[in-house]
């Protein structure tokens, strides 16, 4: 039985060569944040800011060093992607942590560090670039923090400069906003560790992952990537009914966020007509595949791998229905981009070319 290509949707240009690395050897990176914080900042807020912080720059410096590995070179890696892949195959440790004060401020000073360790890094860096969709979810994940840590440095601009012009109902305010935005901060860490747990679409620990993924919700309501990946969570246990509710969730912020056109909402609309399709109501799932089908076409464009992923889906709920020649024809359109763009030896090429063959 050919199990269906219907997962999450993804970005998909898989590099499968790779020479090796010369000598494998264990390369250290540290970095020390110095985070003063006082009037509407909390210490606690101040110590979740400077702990993502330094992990973040600890980060981007063994990300440089990542650069220059032949397999990453071949990938031809992104800039943002680089930190993604970072965040995805290492372990950053926070070092220490500790209070200082001086006439004039007082506030933490919190020390990261990373190793790198050849020997066990080629595996990693090969793994995650084949699952791209987890890939992009580290993207997304490193994107908001760093607008998150962007929007705290503003409130720490607005704190030094007005903290004695502030009213109480001003400094409740700014507390309020200071609050808000370390505790987004420690949801998006939260998110990350269930995305450690995650292999091409599979939790390796369900319950760890839901653990940590339903205390990021409690900490941020509206994250919208939480509600997603708890879905993903649920569809793994079979739970259709639950994946659904949690996917609807998602989209519904979605919307409300990124606009009825963004990639991201055509992601959800797909999460969603997957477990629809789980479920057997095929009509339903098609009018979801159909939705993100028409943003991708607008967005990625007509011969983009992701739009293969979509006439795939909808392709194989036509089978599932009996409408033997609508699913060929969807199938087609797959076949033709991923041969285009991925080549005929490619996994998905080859996926969608027994998906066609199956149909009768």
């Amino acid at each position: 039985m050919i199990k269906r290509f219907i997962f999450w949707q993804t970005l998909v240009l898989i590099i499968l060569l790779f020479t090796g690395f010369a000598a494998a050897e264990v390369k250290t990176f540290t970095h020390t944040v110095k985070q003063p914080f006082g009037g509407s900042q909390s210490p606690d807020d101040a110590r979740v800011a400077a702990m993502v912080k330094a992990k973040r720059e600890v980060l981007e410096k063994a990300g440089t060093y990542l650069e220059s590995f032949t397999i990453v070179k071949e990938n031809v890696i992104e800039k943002d992607e680089v930190l993604a892949l970072a965040a995805g195959v290492l372990k950053v440790e926070i070092v220490s942590q500790k209070n200082y004060h001086t006439e004039d401020a007082f506030g933490i000073i919190v020390k990261a560090k990373v190793n790198v360790d050849t020997s066990i890094l080629e595996e990693r860096i090969k793994s995650l670039l084949k699952d791209r969709e987890l890939l992009r979810k580290y993207q997304d994940s490193q994107k908001r923090e760093k607008d998150l840590l962007a929007k705290i440095k503003s409130l720490e601009e607005q704190n030094r400069k007005t903290k004695d012009l502030l009213s109480n109902v001003e400094r409740e305010r700014l507390k309020e906003e200071f609050r808000k935005a370390s505790q987004e901060l420690a949801a998006n860490g939260l998110n990350e560790k269930a995305l450690s747990l995650l292999k091409y679409g599979f939790y390796t620990d369900v319950a760890k992952a839901m653990e940590y993924l339903n205390q990021a919700i409690r900490l941020d309501p509206n994250y919208g990537d939480a509600y997603n990946n708890i879905g993903g969570a649920y569809d793994n246990k079979g739970d259709y009914d639950r994946a659904l509710e949690y996917y609807q969730k998602s989209l519904k912020i979605g919307l409300k966020k990124l606009g009825p056109e963004h990639p991201g909402v055509a992601i959800d609309y797909n999460n969603t007509g997957v477990a629809y399709d789980s479920k057997g109501e095929y009509d339903r799932a098609i009018e979801y595949y159909q939705k993100a089908l028409k943003i991708d076409l607008k967005k990625l464009g007509p011969e983009h791998p992701g739009v293969a992923i979509d006439y795939n889906n909808i392709g194989m709920a036509y089978n599932s229905e009996g409408e033997y020649g609508r699913a060929i024809e969807y199938l087609k359109k797959a076949l033709k981009i991923t041969r285009k763009r991925l080549g005929k030896d490619h996994p998905y090429t080859k996926t969608i070319q027994r998906n066609l063959e199956s149909v009768r």
